[in-house]
């Protein structure tokens, strides 16, 4: 899993009444906590459009809950939002509390000092931040963990069969680097979803890393491939592990 360490990427394709407005008034931290998967206090570095939708794009100051060395979170959140849970939209430069839930459901708040310290004494262990090691295992779980955290997040993640019609190609360390949009996408293990690991949904972007192969392979006319789609891993210095890398996709059955 390439990114999973360094950056989150969620998208979030619901409506407002189906996500909780949560809130540093009204709401405990503990609230947060129970409803969030990913949970951290960051500094707002972006804000576009994407159709019906806002993309916010954060840089991590603190993670209260999450994955180790969790560097940037971007979170798509539909423009009605704001208004139906009376919540400013944010700028570039607030400091904002952004999470995550396990339906891919984002809330993003502003957030004062007083409050991120209460969501601080509540966190259970501490989260490596990048360039950190990770904290000390005791030894009861660290034999309990048989295998690599990178290693498990391979394992358990889905694979979709997919066909991606392409946007764009290019050849570099004996491997094709492709961005374009899933036209089809139907899962094919029965692995559960990884909160923060993106998606394939129909009409979605991303990007792709094919080992091997030649941009001049795909068709001239309407090029797309069909294959697999899993999730990076960088267990082993493979090229996809210098760039952003959302999917590998196998077409060789």
């Amino acid at each position: 899993m390439i990114r999973a360490f360094f950056s989150l990427f969620a998208f979030l394709a619901v409506s407002v009444s189906q996500a909780a407005c949560l809130s540093v008034r009204e709401s405990k931290p503990k609230d947060w906590y129970d409803w969030a998967q990913v949970l951290v206090a960051a500094d707002v570095t972006g804000v576009t459009q994407r159709g019906r939708y806002d993309v916010i794009a954060l840089k991590v100051v603190e993670a209260y809950k999450g994955p180790e060395r969790i560097e940037t979170v971007t979170l798509e959140v539909p423009q009605n939002f704001w208004e139906a849970c009376k919540i400013e939209r944010p700028k570039v430069g607030d400091r904002v509390l952004g999470a995550l839930n396990a339906n891919h459901d984002a809330n993003v708040v502003p957030l004062d000092e007083p409050y991120a310290a209460q969501l601080l004494a509540l966190r259970p262990a501490p989260i490596a931040k990048p360039g950190e090691p990770a904290p000390a295992v005791p030894a009861a779980a660290a034999v309990a963990e048989s295998a690599p955290a990178i290693a498990m997040q391979c394992v358990r993640s889905p694979v979709y069969g997919a066909t991606v019609k392409v946007e764009s190609c290019e050849q570099a360390s004996g491997a094709l680097f492709l961005r374009g949009e899933v036209v089809r996408a139907a899962q094919e293990n029965s692995a559960d979803e990884v909160p923060g690991l993106p998606i394939p949904e129909y009409g979605k972007k991303f990007s792709f890393a094919k080992p091997g192969g030649q941009c001049s392979d795909l068709p001239a006319k309407n090029p797309s491939i069909t294959g697999r789609l899993s999730h990076p891993c960088c267990d082993k210095n493979q090229p996809y592990c210098a760039r952003k890398t959302d999917f590998l996709i196998d077409d060789s059955r």
